[in-house]
Formats: structure tokens, C-alpha cells, sequence
């Protein structure tokens, strides 16, 4: 199950993320990643690792959002572009398979919210 391993990465940078905001949260609230359907990658999976692997850390408790990306391609017969529906790479107007990859393949981290302290919560 490679979501483990993309789950590390993703908590790794969560991480290193938190440690840059200034001042520090209180707390994490959620965070948000965009991936490419051409990494097949499982949402239910990549949740379960993001889970496991946050225990005991500053994410803990914080709600993985994956945001999905359909592939989309441009043929390069006829010109046409759009979104690759099946694992098929046939241009969806003339059937031609020299098509140019456009979209499919991020894996990013797109947003972290947080909380911060509210200056009456300070004693």
C-alpha cells in the first residue's frame, strides 16, 4: 500500500509547514492535498496512514482533505483536450492514442488551517 508512503511525505511537510507560522497555532485544524488520479491513489487509505502516522505528533487529530485531479490530455492529431474518463489514452474525438498528459499526475499540499490563540486565552 504505497499511501503510507505518501502519507509520511505528506505529514513530514504538514510538519515542517507548522514549524514556519509565526506566531505558532494552537492547534491544526485540517489539512487539504491534491492528487492526481494517475497516482492511483486510495483517499480512504491515504486518510487511514495520515491517521496513524500523525499520533503523538503536532498533527494529531487534525482532518486530511484529498482533493482528487482527473487526468486530462491534449491529442495531438486533431487538437482536442479534455478528461480522460478511463485508463484508456484514446483521444475522445478521433480515437488517436498520441495524446500529451495535461493533467493527472500532482501531489501537493494545497492548505493547512489553523488555530491561533486568542490574546484573552494568554494568562
Amino acid at each position: 500500500m504505497h499511501e503510507f508512503g505518501l502519507g509520511e511525505e505528506v505529514v513530514k511537510t504538514v510538519l515542517e509547514e507548522m514549524k514556519r507560522l509565526t506566531p505558532p497555532p494552537r492547534n491544526l485544524r485540517s489539512v487539504r492535498v491534491v492528487v492526481g488520479a494517475l497516482r492511483r491513489v486510495s483517499s480512504e487509505h491515504l486518510r487511514f496512514a495520515y491517521e496513524v502516522l500523525t499520533r503523538d505528533t503536532p498533527a494529531e487529530g487534525a482532518a486530511l482533505e484529498v482533493t482528487t485531479v482527473p487526468v486530462t490530455a491534449l491529442c495531438r492529431d486533431c487538437g482536442w483536450q479534455g478528461e480522460i474518463d478511463e485508463m484508456l489514452f484514446l483521444c475522445q474525438d478521433c480515437g488517436a492514442a498520441n495524446l500529451q498528459t495535461l493533467q493527472g499526475m500532482e501531489l501537493f499540499l494545497d492548505r493547512l488551517e489553523v488555530e491561533y490563540s486568542d490574546a484573552s486565552d494568554s494568562e
